[in-house]
């Protein structure tokens, strides 16, 4: 009977070690949002999809997403427009290694090349 009680209390601390050792294990988080607003709005833009942001400069602008590509590097970017009338410009957002989004220069002087 002695035997049995001290197998039911060792099996019973090799499970709470087993939580202890679970509680230990640390989650990767989740990538932080873009600090770029033009960079967050094309993290999660489709192609046409518009909105209107707040810039880092504290000035809103429109911006609409044109399209979304494979580079040759291998990485995703996003060609985006932003502002409206003769203000308007293209703004280049690539995925970085970490996963998150950063603003890109195109390759081309003038701007995104080859837009359908």
């Amino acid at each position: 009977m002695a035997v049995l009680a001290l197998s039911a209390l060792l099996a019973l601390g090799a499970c709470a070690g087993g939580q202890e050792a679970r509680r230990g294990v640390v989650e990767p988080a989740a990538p932080a949002a873009p600090a770029d607003p033009i960079a967050a709005f094309a993290a999660s833009a489709r192609p046409g999809a518009e909105s209107r942001i707040v810039l880092a400069n504290g000035q809103s602008a429109s911006v609409r997403m044109l399209r979304s590509y494979n580079a040759a590097s291998g990485r995703e970017c996003r060609e985006v427009l932003v502002g409206t009338g003769s203000t308007q410009r293209t703004q280049l957002v690539c995925q970085a290694e970490a996963g998150g989004w950063v603003a890109a220069r195109p390759l081309l002087r003038g701007g995104v090349a080859g837009r359908p």
